[in-house]
C-alpha cells in the first residue's frame, strides 16, 4: 500500500514547474527556440547526473575506493536504516525522473520549433 500523497511535494512540484517555464521564457527571450532545448538539455543532464549518483557522497575523484567505502559503510546498517535509505534513494529516483520528463520534453519543444521556424 502506497503512503498518502503529501500536499507539500505537490506545493513544490508546481513551484518548481513554474520556475522552469520562467526560464524557459527567459531563454526564449535571450536566444529563442534554441536556448529553451539547451535549458532542456541542461535540465536533463542534471536530473540524469543525480539519478546515477543515487544521493550518494562523491569524492573530488570518482574511484573505486570511494564507491567501495560507501557499500561498506552501509552494510553495518541495520534493517531500519537501510529502508530508510533506500526509500530516500526512491523519492531523489522519482523526483530525478519527473525533472529528466520536463527536461525531454523542454528540449524537444525547443528544438523542435526550432528547426521547424
Amino acid at each position: 500500500m502506497q503512503p498518502p500523497r503529501n500536499r507539500e511535494r505537490d506545493v513544490l512540484l508546481l513551484l518548481c514547474a513554474i520556475g522552469l517555464l520562467g526560464l524557459a521564457y527567459l531563454a526564449w527571450c535571450a536566444i529563442g527556440w534554441f536556448g529553451v532545448g539547451l535549458l532542456g538539455l541542461l535540465v536533463v543532464f542534471l536530473a540524469v547526473r543525480i539519478e546515477l549518483e543515487g544521493n550518494r557522497p562523491i569524492g573530488p575523484q570518482m574511484t573505486p575506493d570511494l564507491h567501495a567505502s560507501q557499500y561498506r559503510a552501509e552494510a553495518g546498517f541495520d534493517h531500519a536504516e537501510r529502508a530508510n535509505r533506500s526509500a530516500e534513494r526512491g523519492v531523489v529516483a522519482s523526483t530525478a525522473r519527473l525533472a529528466s520528463l520536463f527536461g525531454g520534453g523542454l528540449t524537444v519543444v525547443g528544438f523542435g520549433l526550432f528547426f521547424l521556424l
